[in-house]
């Protein structure tokens, strides 16, 4: 399979690659790979991906009035046009009980068929990655829920990225999927709690 490069070249490894996602890291081994900081007084939500280092590598905000969720991506702590390195979106306006988020690259600006999408079984228990509308899948994760002490505190990813696909890319396509799902869960929330 050709390289599916999308952050960077040196995030792709000729191996297949064990990813545990959390809200605010990933980690390969047992170690932290890299680290997810909020700005927290951002008008948007926005965040930053770091490595080990505390380098940004990639930053991604949520468009504020968007009917389907999208969120876009940016090389190292940018949020300029011309850094843009990919989109990410849900793939239809209504809201149904699998998330389908479509994927697609700023050179791909027409929009009319996506890069990459990603599949999720109902209710999220696991996703597919695939290249564009092919069959052809470059990573899979499943989802687990964090409880301490009986406070839910979010979910939580395996993920198993194949050889020669950017791993930093996976990593950002699951924190935006957890993130798209919170926002659905609070605007169901508050729809329930207002009647």
């Amino acid at each position: 399979m050709a390289a599916a490069a999308v952050v960077g070249s040196r995030f792709c490894v000729p191996h297949e690659v064990a990813l545990t996602v959390t809200r605010r890291s990933a980690y390969a081994a047992g170690a932290v790979v890299l680290r997810s900081e909020v700005e927290l007084m951002s008008r948007f939500t926005r965040r930053a991906i770091v490595d080990a280092a505390g380098v940004p590598i990639v930053s991604m905000k949520r468009k504020l009035f968007s009917t389907r969720y999208t969120w876009e991506v940016f090389r190292g702590d940018s949020e300029h046009e011309s850094d843009l390195l990919f989109t990410v979106r849900r793939s239809t306006y209504y809201p149904k009980p699998k998330l389908d988020v479509e994927v697609f690259l700023a050179s791909n600006t027409s929009q009319a068929a996506c890069d990459f999408r990603v599949r999720c079984s109902y209710f999220r228990s696991s996703c597919t990655l695939y290249i564009g509308g092919s069959n052809t899948v470059i990573a899979q994760m499943n989802r687990c829920n964090v409880v301490s002490d009986f406070v839910y505190l979010g979910s939580k990813y395996s993920a198993t990225v194949f050889p020669h696909v950017d791993y930093v890319f996976i990593m950002v396509i699951a924190m935006i999927i957890d993130e798209i799902a919170r926002e659905i869960r609070f605007r169901i929330a508050t729809l329930y709690a207002s009647n």
